[in-house]
């Protein structure tokens, strides 16, 4: 008996010696060979260091640009259709055309350095930023934020282009990966700012329950002079400067290679992905109100989500993530609980929520794609067009899916037809977000900026 049990013992070692060999050649091709330490190598840690911190703040106020701006819009919109101070609401309509602004980064690069222009719009953001938060009389907030949306949207093609273009020992991947997790980063801290308010941004707009709204209304401002020190230090001392060499012979070279500008649409996911956020999906509140749901929990396992969202980004291989048929299914689940979230939210409650806490990390996940072929994919024109186009393409997709969605919900009684087509709206962009993604994935990138 003792011999018997000898051997199922060897044997059964033997059986978790295997095991683990298996599970540690699949988390070799699993993981990914990103390494902030490697990075720190070939950059220096003090320039990474300002180089994610400068990232995440212009993202920050990115998002806050964007908390601002729409509400704005659809409220000055609401007053010119019915007939209400139409001219006093109709200049802030104007500011839309901000957003289409960054499409010309390209034209003033032809005449100014890229990373004059750079570091030109991260000045313009805080000096915005910081005017806004001053709380100056005069109802100026759509003009603020509409301006750190436009210097957002130039500062990152020109980043990008020339962080890209830098002849470095860094994959161009690797580069994205930064860029993204800055960008993550940014909204887990809009999280975090919104958690301490109790559902409220103090970023953006007074608590007032905390103290007379005269005092509580400048708490921001008390932040956002320090950050704004800070980002000014780290661009003058620490952020990398970027060569700026003319690629338009490599860019002829193999043009007939490169896609037409009809391919440029598939960066419309951009904007759906701004528009899903920023219309509910950001919003714990507005989640609870369709799963009848408390605020705290949605709160905290969206939070959760998005740390998910970050690891992946960090630890698993593009590889892994880009897989077509991985995708698809991702996508395929993220649909399907949309339409579980609008249809069946009051019935199925926790477990909606939870549909869509896993939603968001496939919807953050699919942003990393989109902005990971924009960054590889070469058509007919310069990098730095191909990444402005690409963002205000998804520009116009926020700006347009945005007044489809208000026409189907406040605005609804202008066309009896569209009332409660709200989130029917959702669904449909969710599925173009999808598609986009998927789209992005199949087309091949240039071989030329894959070696890179």
């Amino acid at each position: 008996m003792r011999f018997l049990s000898r051997i199922y013992i060897l044997n059964n070692n033997k059986s978790l010696i295997i095991y683990i060999k298996n599970v540690k050649k699949l988390m070799s091709k699993i993981k990914s060979n990103f390494s902030f330490t490697e990075l720190t190598k070939t950059t220096g840690s003090k320039s990474l260091i300002s180089l994610i911190t400068i990232n995440t703040l212009m993202s920050l106020f990115f998002i806050q640009g964007l908390r601002g701006f729409f509400p704005a819009i659809r409220i000055a919109l609401f007053h010119v259709v019915f007939g209400e101070d139409v001219m006093l609401n109709f200049l802030p309509l104007l500011t839309l055309i901000f957003l289409f602004l960054p499409g010309f980064t390209n034209t003033i690069s032809k005449k100014i350095d890229k990373n004059r222009i750079m570091f030109f719009s991260i000045y313009a953001i805080l000096f915005v930023r910081l005017i806004w938060a001053f709380k100056i009389p005069g109802n100026l907030e759509t003009i603020y934020s509409g301006l750190i949306i436009t210097f957002y949207g130039i500062y990152l093609s020109t980043f990008l282009t020339t962080w890209i273009e830098e002849r470095e020992d860094i994959k161009a991947n690797q580069k994205i990966i930064v860029a993204m997790f800055s960008f993550f980063s940014a909204f887990l801290i809009d999280y975090l700012i919104r958690t301490i308010g109790s559902s409220q941004d103090i970023s953006l707009v007074t608590p007032g329950l905390i103290a007379d709204w005269r005092i509580t209304q400048y708490i921001w401002l008390v932040i956002q002079i320090p950050l704004t020190i800070l980002c000014i230090y780290l661009t003058k001392v620490h952020h990398p400067r970027f060569s700026n060499k003319d690629n338009t012979s490599s860019q002829e070279k193999g043009k007939e290679n490169k896609l037409g500008t009809q391919h440029s649409l598939i960066f419309s996911g951009i904007g759906i992905f701004l528009f899903l956020l920023f219309n509910l999906f950001l919003y714990p509140n507005g989640i609870g109100q369709f799963t009848d749901t408390n605020y705290f929990f949605n709160n905290s396992i969206n939070i959760i989500s998005l740390m998910i969202a970050i690891f992946i980004l960090l630890f698993v291989k593009i590889e892994m993530i880009s897989n077509k048929f991985i995708i698809s299914i991702l996508n395929g689940f993220m649909i399907l609980s949309l339409c579980l979230f609008f249809i069946m939210g009051n019935v199925l409650m926790y477990v909606a929520s939870i549909f869509i806490s896993i939603s968001l990390i496939i919807m953050y996940l699919n942003v990393y794609l989109l902005f990971n072929r924009l960054s590889n994919i070469s058509f007919k024109w310069e990098k730095v067009k191909t990444i402005s186009n690409g963002i205000t393409i998804g520009f116009a997709f926020l700006v347009l899916f945005s007044f489809l969605h208000a026409f189907t919900t406040e605005w609804a009684a202008i066309l009896a037809m569209f009332r409660g087509l709200g989130s029917l709206i959702m669904i449909i962009a969710g599925v173009i977000f999808s598609i986009s993604t998927i789209c992005a994935v199949i087309i091949k990138p240039n071989k030329e900026v894959d070696e890179r």
